[in-house]
């Protein structure tokens, strides 16, 4: 689409138009959507797709709690 970039690489289009790849992007836009979520941008309850630690410690109130799988033979 812009004369002269036809022949590069795509590494070398990103850099040249000073652009992020498209990996980056999908996960930056990942990580937006997640702040939005856990902070009540949304009318969706975040609830639905986080669960919040219970733990008191140290820190602030958005930890999220990550299950962990067990194996039992």
């Amino acid at each position: 689409m812009i004369n002269g970039m036809e022949n590069l690489h795509y590494g070398e289009r990103l850099r040249h138009l000073v652009l992020m790849s498209l990996e980056t992007r999908r996960v930056r836009g990942d990580l937006i959507e997640v702040f939005k979520f856990l902070n009540r941008s949304y009318t969706d309850d975040a609830d639905i797709f986080f669960e919040y630690d219970k733990g008191n410690r140290r820190g602030h109130s958005k930890k999220l709690f990550k299950r962990r799988s067990r194996l039992y033979l």
